[in-house]
């Protein structure tokens, strides 16, 4: 329990932070004075079903965002992996780590760039491999692997997404040779002038059979 409470309070703390609000202002938004604010941050506290419908309504966000997080916390401590996962909100230029271990990386916004060398800092000072998750509207589309090694592997979510679809028509055309052939022109036009001219051709015919 201890440990939701503590991952429910960052999780609050962050969308608190990204949405510009203080303490002081969120407190009395949401009905509740300071201190219970700062308890239910820092893991100390729970917050009732009235005050939780009246964070979800001030933050304009569903109570699904503020518990979607996963207890990897101790992984750091007990070095029973050589990975360790964090989630991480994009806004603009700037990204928040979600579900940090405390004393190890900060909850605040911080520079793309510096975000980077903050987490490379980490993966070589515990010589594992950082795994950060980068959200946007509650849904991730890029995954950064940090080493310790100093190297960052990036992997966008959205390719893997067009990647696989695109199987999906290869699959379905494969029995349609000039669908094939057209699929062929286009992926040799990217380096061959004369299949990108060949492509041009066939784009115009098959503009004629569509009038």
């Amino acid at each position: 329990m201890e440990i939701i409470k503590k991952s429910f309070g960052e999780q609050l703390k962050a969308y608190r932070k990204i949405k510009n609000f203080t303490q002081e202002k969120f407190a009395e938004k949401i009905g509740i004075n300071l201190r219970q604010l700062a308890r239910i941050e820092s893991g100390e506290s729970f917050v009732s079903a009235e005050t939780l419908f009246n964070i979800c309504a001030a933050l304009e966000i569903s109570p699904k965002l503020l518990f979607d997080f996963e207890i990897k916390e101790e992984i750091l401590m007990t070095g029973t992996t050589n990975k360790v996962y964090f989630k991480a909100i994009k806004k603009g230029n700037l990204i928040q780590l979600l579900n940090s271990k405390e004393n190890s990386v900060e909850a605040d916004c911080i520079k793309n760039d510096d975000f980077d060398k903050r987490m490379l800092k980490v993966a070589m000072n515990t010589n594992r491999n950082i795994i950060v998750d980068e959200l946007q509207n509650g849904i991730v589309y890029l995954t950064k692997v940090y080493k310790p090694n100093g190297t960052i592997e990036t992997t966008n979510k959205n390719d893997d997404e067009n990647f696989n679809k695109l199987l999906d028509f290869i699959y379905k055309i494969k029995n349609e040779p000039k669908k094939i052939e057209y699929m062929n022109l286009a992926q040799n036009s990217l380096t061959d002038k004369n299949a990108l001219e060949e492509l041009k051709s066939m784009i115009k015919g098959i503009e004629l059979t569509l009038k």
